[in-house]
């Protein structure tokens, strides 16, 4: 991976790159971040810068036998450790060579991934993904065995705070003293659960918020949104790509609803109450799941003209497709009814997980809004 296809960061970047420059790279580090930050594509980046003998404009070439194999993640003194447990595809003691194809795939289309994403791909999505001691093991193992490329070897520990405390004092011995040539990189999203003596033997590089104009250009083409929805989707993430992502997934399900929503509020503030029997009636005819789709977006609906009423526009993230629509509601909403409608949809959704019949749970949310608003 080069550092070019890293979204932002450009800060960590060059500090990384002139650390490798400057032939001073510690035998451990550990990067911590929030979920999204792009920990783990900068230390694929590095690794791959490190190990190219034809850098150029400050990157990898890309070109050589070893950015290619690096980029496919099958170097051979390239190894990577993350949390896994039993699936079909693993063994009593499950270990990260048992997941290594499923992780090389992953990683490749999405370097960004999350933790429920890959256990997911995984087929362990019920399941708490751990570091054991056998992994420990095999890590000692396998960095105490020399270079096949006669190069430098590379761990790479992802999610190092799911090792347990045999595995975390297995690796505390190996990092106490280090193979020559071998380099240890920890990323960790809790990195207060890790071993106090692991962190005082680890150089920590704490990776920030991608850069909000850098995040929102990359959701920009990936979503192919417009430049001023990008933004703002980008000012919700916080500089996460995984949680931008989320939002802008999120926003476009519940536009699903847009229709049914609008008619609910428009029919129940003209007192059309013939509309909004076909809402609720139509709402009884949606699985369980679904349902219950609908009232956290009804949720958010009610959050977003409520910071409008307050006139708060910067704080309500309304898109500027459904702004005019939003304003509208503000202006003719009784502020009393705010809490009353967020108590509505909280009780619809306490009975539709009682499956309490949905015919009954969506004529009495349609008629309390009637009669609310």
């Amino acid at each position: 991976m080069h550092f070019s296809s890293v979204t932002g960061q450009e800060g960590i970047k060059e500090q990384l790159i002139k650390m490798a420059d400057s032939g001073k790279v510690p035998h451990a580090m550990l990067f911590t971040e929030e979920p999204g930050f792009g920990a783990l594509p900068l230390v694929l980046s590095f690794v791959q810068y490190l190990s190219c003998p034809n850098k150029r404009d400050n990157d990898s070439c890309g070109t050589c036998p070893s950015c290619s194999k690096i980029s496919k993640m099958i170097h051979p003194d390239l190894h990577f450790v993350f949390p896994v447990n039993t699936a079909s595809s693993g063994g009593a003691k499950p270990v990260s060579d048992n997941f290594i194809s499923v992780w090389r795939e992953a990683v490749s289309a999405d370097p960004y991934l999350t933790e429920q994403e890959f256990y997911e791909k995984c087929g362990i999505e019920n399941k708490l993904g751990n570091i054991s001691v056998a992994e420990a093991s095999s890590i000692f193992r396998k960095l105490s065995m020399t270079a096949f490329e006669g190069g430098n070897k590379y761990m790479v520990v992802w999610l190092a705070e799911r090792m347990n405390q045999e595995a975390s004092n297995k690796l505390l011995k190996l990092m106490e003293e280090p193979p020559d040539k071998t380099f240890l990189f920890l990323v960790s999203q809790s990195p207060d659960r890790i071993l106090t003596t692991i962190l005082s033997r680890c150089r920590v590089v704490k990776v920030p918020p991608i850069e909000l104009k850098k995040l929102a250009s990359k959701v920009a083409g990936e979503f192919a949104l417009e430049e001023q929805d990008a933004a703002l989707w980008a000012r919700i993430s916080g500089g996460s790509v995984s949680r931008v992502r989320k939002v802008i997934s999120e926003s476009m399900e519940s536009s699903a609803f847009d229709t049914l929503i609008t008619s609910l509020v428009n029919s129940s503030l003209s007192k059309d109450l013939s509309r909004v029997i076909l809402v609720w009636e139509e709402l009884a005819q949606l699985s369980r799941e679904k349902q219950k789709e609908f009232c956290y977006s009804l949720l958010e609906y009610i959050r977003r003209i409520y910071i409008l009423s307050l006139g708060s526009h910067e704080l309500s993230f309304v898109p500027a497709s459904r702004e005019e629509t939003f304003r509208i509601w503000a202006s003719r909403i009784n502020p009393a009814f705010y809490e009353k409608g967020i108590e509505h949809v909280n009780a619809a959704l306490g009975d539709i997980e009682r499956n309490v019949n949905s015919k009954y749970i969506f004529a009495d949310l349609g008629n309390r809004f009637f009669l609310s608003l």
